[in-house]
């Protein structure tokens, strides 16, 4: 491999994963297809088990960057590989306004025209129970990611990770997922849980094989039923009945607020994947029933026009055999050159 000063002659490759909850029982399977990405960067979320975050960058060749969240509730790290030259870097935790973290690090490039870029690692939170469903609170947390940028030294940069969100204009499958929902409550695998919200049925080691049967009967590795999300309990007798119609997507849609991506948008910054594809779905969520665009690799002003590439790995133009089950989000890779 030549060295990573050297000048660049390939495009730099950059990386989103959500692992799901460190990636208990899918190690290999993330590994695999993180090795076929064969990115210079990787920015990585729910990074909940760091034995397994350093041998992953051992077989990737390389080294990491850590980001512990603002709120030690809110559980799993986000973290960034890679095997470029670390000018800096620097977990912003932005206590009391994000529930995790926003992990910046700046890396050379290699090249001559932009040496130097920052990368902004961040997974917004979910919260889809709370004020426009949960749009409020990654509104705030976007706005300290945004102040934290502006505190650091001007750079052409990405903002990339999980934001939980869904960009203006963008579609959502959202009666297909909702008739999946009602098929796993009537199978028993999700369930009212004590809070109130639906969710997946809780595992004990008694029952482990046969709850395990029950998912792969419904169509679903058994791996992945943690990423089933937590719903308000009103959301199973509203939409019991929902037919499967493009029609009432669009209808529903238009209930969803967009703010977050929409203000990335108003500031100037691109969405790389919608560069590329200006009408593809590019759904990242879940990988057991692609319904939606969550993940984004989002590109100052300065550097979007080098963007050559982006796609999701797993769905039709970028196909990979793992990638369906070592989480319930598929990545997203972007291609750079200078």
């Amino acid at each position: 491999m030549p060295s990573p000063r050297a000048r660049r002659t390939r495009p730099l490759r950059i990386a989103t994963y959500n692992i799901l909850v460190g990636g208990p029982r899918r190690e290999e399977l993330i590994t695999a297809v993180l090795s076929r990405i064969d990115a210079d960067v990787i920015a990585l979320q729910e990074v909940c088990n760091l034995q397994f975050l350093g041998e992953l960058a051992g077989r990737l060749g390389m080294q990491t960057m850590v980001g512990e969240p603002s709120d030690p509730l809110a559980g799993c790290h986000i973290a960034i590989l890679t095997r470029l030259p670390v000018r800096s870097w620097q977990n912003r935790q932005h206590v009391g306004r994000m529930l995790r973290s926003h992990l910046h690090c700046d890396i050379e490039t290699g090249w001559a025209t932009l040496p130097v870029i920052g990368v902004h690692n961040v997974h917004l939170a979910a919260r889809f129970g709370e004020r426009a469903k949960g749009e409020a609170r990654r509104m705030r947390e976007l706005t300290a990611v945004l102040d934290g940028i502006g505190q650091a030294p001007s750079l052409p940069h990405v903002i990339l990770g999980d934001f939980n969100s869904v960009a203006p204009g963008d579609d959502v499958a959202a009666t297909r997922f909702f008739r999946k929902l009602n098929e796993l409550r009537r199978r028993g695998l999700v369930t009212v849980l004590p809070d109130g919200s639906i969710g997946p049925l809780p595992r004990s080691e008694a029952d482990d094989n046969a709850i395990d049967a029950a998912w792969r009967a419904a169509g679903i590795d058994p791996r992945l039923d943690v990423g089933v999300p937590l719903l308000p309990r009103i959301v199973g007798p509203l939409t019991v009945n929902l037919p499967v119609s493009h029609a009432l997507d669009r209808f529903l849609g238009r209930f969803i607020e967009r703010w977050s991506i929409e203000r990335l948008q108003r500031l100037g910054y691109v969405d790389c994947f919608r560069r590329i594809h200006p009408r593809a779905h590019g759904h990242t969520c879940a990988t057991w029933l692609p319904a939606a665009r969550v993940d984004y690799v989002f590109a100052s002003p300065d550097l979007a026009d080098t963007v050559t590439a982006c796609d999701v790995v797993g769905d039709r133009r970028w196909h990979d055999r793992d990638a369906a089950v070592a989480s319930d989000h598929f990545p997203v890779v972007a291609d750079f050159g200078s």
